[in-house]
């Protein structure tokens, strides 16, 4: 079995390949960062699939962090994960983050393991020397979680240096470039795991953090699609168009030079996608869809303001569309985000039955004329 293992629960983000057949990491990533997961964890998939030499499909199972740790972190890997799962029909096991810090040290001596929660609070969890959980993840205290640390323990996790200090454990071990996940020991530990029979769910210990935000106030996350995200961009184009695109036209098309997808995601859920294709000092947008139940929150504006800065720093001037002329609500929404008509094709798409409707060309200027 071959079992990709992600993780942003935390201040890195990391990736790894797994055979379980022979237990060999045939790929691994693992970089510090407090921000900016969301971006680098698709082509840090990409770059640990390449070196592999291992295709989508060839995966069998895919493990993730589900938590604690920061709120967007852990929906930013649930989301990559339960993508993937979906795009490729393989099961996602979910596995909480302390317990994949916990695997960062073999058996053999007591684990602690602390995260700060601030508040002077820690995310905290206990292992015994064979591995098997004692108790946790839970909220404590400072004080509650250094008066539950063993003997000899191995501590771990960024508020272990504060546990170790208020329980004056000198017999305790802190070897502190262990202190956050990492997809490697996730994916072993992970391939332990019975097969999961349904996705894996979000893990927040606090009240606050666990408490739904209404639909409208939860920001999207956004990220550039990877080719195993064609599965999941037809089915969301199959909810907003009568002439749905497969996922192989969707595969062909993101291969293309120039062709960039950007995707918006209410955590592990696609809620709408934006596809550009770049030639010369000159782009235009293949394709834009909301799925219906997530229209009238901004996310057309959202993608397409944060696609245009990026195709403006590249040195396109221009940016163009096509769209049906009879389609007025499209054309006013269009118009709401800085196109102005600049032509029509006639009979450009075709109805079916003979039938054939003119397309309106119009044009956002990304940088002052």
């Amino acid at each position: 079995m071959k079992l990709l293992a992600l993780d942003t629960s935390m201040a890195a983000c990391s990736a790894a390949i797994l055979d379980t057949d022979r237990d060999v990491i045939l790929a691994r990533r693992w970089v510090a960062m407090d921000r900016g997961h969301a971006e680098a964890l698709a082509p840090m998939i990409a770059e640990v699939l390449q070196e592999a030499e291992l295709r989508p499909r060839d995966l069998s199972r895919i493990a993730v962090t589900a938590g604690p740790g920061t709120f967007t972190g852990v929906r930013i890997g649930l989301a990559m994960a339960r993508g993937l799962g979906l795009a490729l029909g393989i099961p996602v096991a979910g596995l909480d983050s302390l317990t994949a810090i916990a695997a960062n040290v073999p058996p053999g001596r007591p684990v602690l393991v602390a995260a700060d929660a601030r508040k002077e609070e820690v995310y905290a969890a206990g292992f015994d020397a064979d591995g098997t959980r004692r108790f946790g993840p839970e909220v404590m205290s400072l004080g509650e979680a250094a008066r539950r640390l063993a003997p000899g323990s191995v501590v771990l996790g960024t508020a272990a240096g504060r546990i170790m200090a208020l329980a004056g454990a000198a017999d305790c071990l802190h070897p502190p470039r262990l202190d956050l996940p990492d997809a490697a020991a996730l994916a072993r530990r992970s391939a332990m795991l019975p097969r999961p029979d349904s996705m894996p769910q979000p893990i927040y210990l606090r009240s606050a953090d666990a408490t739904p935000q209404p639909l409208e106030m939860i920001e999207p996350l956004l990220r550039t699609a990877i080719a195993v995200d064609a599965a999941a961009l037809a089915l969301l184009h199959a909810e907003c168009f009568d002439t749905a695109w497969s996922a192989s036209e969707f595969a062909g098309l993101m291969i293309m030079p120039g062709t960039v997808v950007l995707m918006a995601f209410d955590g592990p859920e696609p809620l709408a996608f934006l596809m550009t294709r770049r030639a010369a000092d000159e782009a235009e947008i293949v394709a834009i869809a909301t799925r219906p139940g997530a229209r009238r929150r901004g996310l057309a504006r959202r993608l397409l303001d944060h696609q245009s800065t990026d195709l403006l720093a590249s040195g396109i001037a221009t940016l163009f569309l096509e769209v049906a002329s009879s389609n007025a609500a499209a054309r006013g929404l269009y118009e709401s985000l800085g196109f102005r008509t600049a032509g029509l094709r006639r009979n450009y798409y075709d109805r079916g039955g003979g039938l054939r409707e003119d397309a309106v060309v119009m044009r956002k200027d990304l940088a002052p004329r």
